[in-house]
Parts: structure tokens; C-alpha cells; sequence
């Protein structure tokens, strides 16, 4: 893109009442903000991974009759199970992926969940 289309489009800008231009099309863009734009914070970086559940159904966090609590700051290894998915009669078990600290746990026993919707987040180690 040549500077002349650039200004162009930094003078159509000061007719509207855009703040900001974002164009990006085949790996090429350009990005335009007025003085009056606000400061967009960046988003931090996040060293959690999420352990998502394998499909929709109903959380379950042991089989009945047994019971498994977790906590939050309890190590984990890679491959256990953190109870199951039941769905239609099936149990998909929800298992990390990767050794490390159980940091957060979003779901309570007998909740509803969707396929992919994170359950629990873990801090690798």
C-alpha cells in the first residue's frame, strides 16, 4: 500500500467520528488511530492451560458411591483423571494433559457443560 492511499484514508478518517482503523487483507494491513483513540491495554500472557471437557453433558467428579475431591494448589500428574463427562449413558473421562498445580477449578459436581468449556486450569511444571 502506497502512502498516498494511507492518507487518503487518514483524511476520510478526520470526516467521521472514528477513533481507529484496523484493515488487514492476504497477510498485508495497516492500523490508524486519531489523538483521540484510546489506549488499548495489551493483554497479558497466561502460563495456565485449561483442561476442557471432552463433550456436552453433565460434569461428574467420581463414580458414584466414591468420592474424589480436588483442591485448588493440589499437584497433578499427566493423564489423571479429574472425573468425567456422563453424556447419553457414555462416561468421557477429563484428563490433564500435562503434569503440574491445580490452580483454578470452574465446575461443581452434577453441572451441565459444553464441549470444550474449561473445567479446570493448570499450571504446567
Amino acid at each position: 500500500m502506497d502512502i498516498k492511499t494511507v492518507s487518503d484514508i487518514a483524511g476520510w478518517m478526520k470526516t467521521t467520528d472514528l477513533a481507529e482503523v484496523v484493515y488487514k487483507k492476504d497477510g498485508d494491513g495497516f492500523e490508524l488511530r486519531t489523538e483521540d483513540a484510546p489506549v488499548r491495554a495489551d493483554i497479558p500472557s497466561c502460563s495456565l492451560e485449561p483442561v476442557a471437557s471432552p463433550a456436552v453433558g453433565v460434569y461428574r467428579c467420581a463414580e458414584a458411591g466414591k468420592s474424589r475431591a480436588f483442591k485448588e494448589g493440589q499437584v497433578v500428574a499427566c493423564g489423571e483423571e479429574l472425573g468425567y463427562v456422563e453424556m447419553s449413558g457414555q462416561k468421557k473421562p477429563v484428563a490433564v494433559s500435562a503434569k503440574g498445580i491445580l490452580r483454578v477449578i470452574c465446575i461443581d459436581d452434577g453441572k451441565p457443560v459444553q464441549y470444550g468449556q474449561p473445567l479446570f486450569f493448570i499450571e504446567p511444571q
